[in-house]
């Protein structure tokens, strides 16, 4: 699992000397409590952790020169790190994405929410004392009617900047199924376990199998999303459940591009579908209100 060093939390702060220190020794109280829950924990950050200069006239090096911070310096240390931002990233969504935090670029931010990951920060500042920061995703994307367009959507992102903070992700931490699946076949081998309320149809293992590493994180997302929303649908109430993004059923002129053959022989329509990024990313399915369950049909580039 990835913590990804927020910049924007120390490279221009105004915090005295000991304000930084004290902060770095609480950082070092923050890894070893999420490592209470995750040991598969790497440490990425904008270049080498101990190259990162603290505000205008600070360094984590000179910091590590000073006998009191030895044993928080030496702990750091063992940690597995990772550097620069852009080499965490998957290839295809680095170069067409960012991400702001109250209009400032944020590169680290956007890179924890990209590959799933926490976004950990020093506690130098009120915005960075929150458990989920909003940023804003600017990018293109193709829209239903095929045009590239420059969109802007608001997202969340896992965030910590103390050891207390982390009691909030103790579920997520936890869940390490979801969490530690790396690829399309792995998602497939674990579907049952993860989806309990999704049925894929076989077909689906191949589209799995040839997922682009780009959309993995936001496929998990989806079918997460789908999981939580069929397991809170109740058909005899409602004909259809409170999406948790956004779904829609195809339009009449390409019902005909979303029938799938089914397990019982029979070909039927699944034309309700989930977007993904980048690019026209989808995600077919029907309801089945009689077993509570989305059957999942099909997952890959808009049908055409």
């Amino acid at each position: 699992m990835l913590l990804v060093l927020n910049e924007l939390s120390y490279r221009e702060t105004k915090a005295r000397r000991e304000e930084v220190s004290d902060s770095l020794h609480g950082f070092v109280r923050l890894l070893r409590k999420v490592r209470q829950h995750r040991t598969d924990v790497a440490l990425v950050t904008e270049r080498r952790f101990f190259d990162l200069d603290l505000g205008d006239d600070y360094s984590v090096r000179e910091w590590a020169g000073d006998g009191r911070n030895r044993d928080a310096m030496r702990y750091l240390r063992g940690m597995n790190q990772r550097a620069p931002f852009r080499e965490v990233a998957p290839a295809d969504l680095r170069d067409g994405t960012e991400y702001f935090h109250e209009e400032q670029a944020a590169e680290g931010l956007g890179t924890a929410h990209q590959v799933g990951g926490l976004a950990v920060s020093l506690p130098l500042a009120q915005p960075w004392e929150e458990t989920s920061l909003r940023l804003s995703q600017r990018g293109l994307a193709e829209n239903d009617a095929g045009t590239v367009t420059l969109t802007e959507t608001e997202v969340d992102v896992r965030h910590a900047s103390r050891a207390a903070h982390v009691d909030r992700h103790r579920q997520w931490l936890c869940d390490s199924e979801l969490t530690r699946i790396h690829t399309g076949a792995e998602l497939w081998e674990a579907r049952e376990d993860i989806f309990p309320h999704l049925r894929f149809l076989p077909r689906v293992a191949g589209d799995l199998h040839r997922l682009a590493p780009a959309w993995l994180q936001p496929v998990k997302e989806r079918l997460a999303e789908l999981e939580l929303t069929v397991a809170d649908w109740v058909p005899s109430a409602e004909a259809a459940p409170q999406w948790r993004s956004k779904v829609t059923p195809e339009s009449e002129s390409r019902k005909a591009l979303c029938r799938f053959v089914d397990t019982d022989g029979q070909a039927h329509l699944f034309d309700w579908h989930a977007r993904f990024t980048p690019r026209a990313g989808r995600l077919h399915f029907r309801m089945d209100g009689a077993r509570q369950q989305f059957v999942i049909a099909y997952i890959g580039a808009k049908l055409t």
